[in-house]
């Protein structure tokens, strides 16, 4: 028997082993609907020397489809052809011919080829944020009809095209860095994923589609927006802060500091100080509050239109807020009213405090509560309400029920009415103590002389927490009154000189104190004065006069009534405002010197300001020559 030849025997090999290398995966199969224009793959091994073609057959009668012919991949593992435009609809198997074993070859599962319209339903959001990590927009498509198969789905936006890049299986997969973007991938027949979409300048609101092979959807809005929500909140709240700071810069020019008992208010304080009893006003804080809260929120809801939704108009101001608005300035200027026509509230403990805002003289009113309450749940609710909202929803301020606006007016008119049946209260503007010793009485005594306003003959006196005793055995009366003109209450007076004996356990020998009067109603008024007035007797630089000049120089001052932690003020010869000194620049030696740094400035007369910790003040002119 003859060997055959190489060449023969080669070709035999060849002809064997591909006819056995070509097959089908198993797992092969195609989406379970599709429609015209979309690629179909099948997956195994395929001899690329060979014509391939795949024939669809209606699982209705049978009859075929005409053959289509695709393309093979380069690793011979794929075969794909495209269905044309022309396939009916209905369901079909399909059968694969490549020849040798994959002769007519049926390929696992049906297909089903509809030409529904594919519908768009929405994006999701309606207004797409930039993704923190990437910058990029991510979005989903919400609608039906879409194909499985990423590769037949289609994003277009109007005068950009088919914008997807590439396609992954899922979303961990469509993140990866080396997947150009946009990427694709598709979560069910009804919702597609759209990751990493980079916006062009200017670029906001725009019309976007969805294809499915040929078939394309209505067109639907997507906003891209240009800053995040949280970036909104922000900017917010640095424009409503940069807007504050030029209106407190502007209204300061115009104001000086409060001192209270030696307590320095700044300008910011006087929006809120009632400057009758040095105490925290509730209209002025309400007021201002609503004020606030209402630009605070048309800032907010300006900035989301604008810089989210990309609507270049100033939002509508509802008429419910301009009577919130009137109710509260009508609230202000009424009760400023009152006081003027009934006195003001009484003055309370030294210092102003934020139980200033639901008591009057130290006494806690209950009308004042319910209103200072109301206007917090009022504008903390609005702000929670607004700031919650998605940006990109909200299209103006919340809603405030009537009921609301009811509630809010019977409150206002429950304040009002309180300052109007409510007697004032006791208000001390100046305090001084007058010691004397009588040669006729065996006690030593003194004088309280106390200036104000609503100052109750029939009051509580007391002197650092005790209760000034009666003593029957002084001459004359204790109390010296001088009435009140046209004072709500034939009690009142504008001016008390109490006498105190200071052998009944009240020591006013020195030091500094604490006077407290409390009227019939519970009203009270604090002050403080002192036993130790401070006084100036010279002003010297080692001993000799204070030269011009602008090098700091250490004056001397004596005198009496020094006290350590004083502070300065001084006010240089041609000048209209004080300067205030530095803290280090007052050295205190004992309570008759003191020493002061300052720079003198050019010659002339100047003012020199102490102040002992308590706010009790002296100025001396000073010669700088």
């Amino acid at each position: 028997m003859k060997s055959l030849s190489p060449l023969v025997l080669w070709m035999i090999v060849s002809a064997f082993l591909s006819a056995s290398a070509a097959a089908l995966d198993w797992k092969s199969h195609f989406p379970e609907v599709v429609t015209p224009g979309s690629i179909l793959t099948v997956q195994g091994s395929f001899d690329k020397s060979k014509t391939t073609t795949l024939t669809l057959h209606s699982l209705t009668n049978g009859n075929p489809q005409p053959p289509l012919t695709g393309k093979i991949s380069d690793d011979a593992s794929t075969f794909s052809a495209t269905l044309p435009d022309g396939t009916p609809p209905g369901r079909y198997y399909a059968t694969l011919d490549n020849g040798g074993d994959l002769k007519d070859q049926q390929i696992t599962g049906e297909l089903r080829v509809q030409v529904d319209a594919v519908k768009l339903d929405a994006t999701h959001p309606t207004t797409a944020y930039r993704n923190a990590e990437t910058g990029l927009f991510d979005f989903e498509v919400v609608g039906q009809n879409f194909s499985p198969d990423a590769d037949n789905d289609h994003i277009y936006i109007a005068g950009q095209g088919d914008v997807i890049k590439s396609r992954a299986a899922d979303a961990t997969k469509c993140a990866d860095p080396a997947n150009r973007k946009p990427c694709l991938w598709v979560e069910a027949p009804e919702k597609l994923h759209v990751v990493g979409y980079e916006a062009e300048p200017y670029q906001g609101p725009l019309r976007l589609s969805v294809g499915v092979g040929v078939i394309r959807s209505g067109e639907r809005q997507l906003v891209l927006s240009r800053m995040s929500a949280a970036r909104v909140v922000a900017s917010t709240i640095l424009i409503f802060g940069v807007l504050g700071f030029i209106i407190y810069r502007l209204v300061a020019r115009g104001l000086k500091d409060d001192v209270i008992d030696g307590k320095h208010y700044s300008a910011f304080w006087s929006f809120f100080i009632d400057p009758q009893s040095n105490s925290y006003s509730l209209s002025k804080f309400q007021l201002l509050l609503f004020s606030c809260t209402f630009v605070f929120g048309y800032l907010y809801v300006f900035l989301c239109r604008w810089l989210v939704q990309w609507q270049f108009m100033l939002p509508d101001v509802p008429s419910n807020f301009s009577a919130i608005l009137g109710m509260s300035a009508g609230t202000t200027v009424i009760a400023a009213g009152a006081t003027a026509a009934r006195g003001s509230k009484g003055s309370g403990a030294r210092y102003p405090s934020a139980a200033d805002f639901i008591s009057i003289g130290g006494q806690v009113v209950p009308e004042r509560f319910q209103f200072f309450v109301w206007t917090l749940v009022a504008c903390f609710g609005f702000i929670a309400l607004l700031v919650s909202q998605d940006p990109a929803t909200i299209s103006g301020f919340p809603n405030i029920p009537y009921g609301l606006l009811y509630v809010m007016g019977v409150s206002a008119t429950g304040y009002l009415g309180g300052k109007v049946v409510r007697k004032p209260g006791p208000v001390i503007r100046n305090i001084a103590w007058a010691k004397n010793t009588d040669p006729n009485t065996p006690n030593t005594v003194g004088t309280i002389t106390i200036q104000g306003e609503n100052l109750s003959a029939d009051g509580d006196f007391g002197i650092d927490g005790k209760k000034l005793p009666i003593d029957p055995a002084a001459a004359g009366p204790l109390v010296k009154l001088t009435p009140q003109d046209e004072a709500a209450d034939k009690t009142f007076c504008s001016k008390l000189e109490i006498k105190v004996n200071l052998a009944a356990g009240v020591d006013l020998s020195s030091g500094d104190h604490d006077f407290r009067i409390a009227n019939p109603d519970g009203q009270f008024a604090e002050s403080r004065f002192t036993a130790d007035p401070v006084t100036i007797m010279t002003v010297a630089v080692d001993g000799g006069a204070v030269k011009s000049g602008v090098s700091a120089l250490q004056l001397t001052v004596t005198g009496s009534g020094f006290r350590e932690g004083s502070t300065a003020r001084w006010t240089p010869p041609g000048a209209q405002e004080a300067v205030d000194l530095p803290p280090a620049s007052v050295q205190f030696s004992d309570s008759k010197t003191i020493k002061v740094t300052l720079v003198p400035g050019g010659k002339g007369t100047g003012t020199l300001l102490l102040m002992t910790p308590s706010g009790f003040a002296v100025t001396k002119t000073v010669t700088v020559v």
